[in-house]
């Protein structure tokens, strides 16, 4: 199995400055790129400019909140990120917190096990 080195973005700075740090990133030798959904940037949004910026790189989410978006949406997002970066996608969904749910996105905390 290839051993892999991965990073969480976005990166500090404007998103739309960060293509020369992802070239970077892969030149140094990552392998794969993470983005949270916690507070600045939407957790695609970052992975979906590194899709068209740097081919080298896996993307995956870690850890999009069920909660923050319908099911529907949350399988458009998706689907649009693995058809912007064919089998270089990966995706994870998990319940978040109640201080992002509940805070945050003004949505109950309630059987976080069920929601995923």
């Amino acid at each position: 199995m290839q051993q892999r080195h991965g990073m969480t973005v976005p990166l500090p700075g404007h998103l739309h400055a960060q293509r020369d740090q992802l070239r970077k990133l892969a030149d140094l030798g990552y392998t794969d790129i993470w983005s949270a959904e916690a507070d600045g940037a939407d957790a695609f949004t970052p992975l979906a400019l590194a899709s068209a910026w740097e081919p080298r790189l896996r993307l995956g989410t870690a850890i999009v909140p069920a909660y923050t978006r319908s099911p529907a949406c949350m399988a458009q997002s998706v689907a649009t990120l693995a058809d912007a970066a064919p089998g270089r996608f990966a995706v994870g969904i998990g319940s978040s917190s109640n201080v992002i749910v509940e805070r945050w996105n003004a949505v109950p905390f309630v059987e976080p096990y069920k929601k995923v």
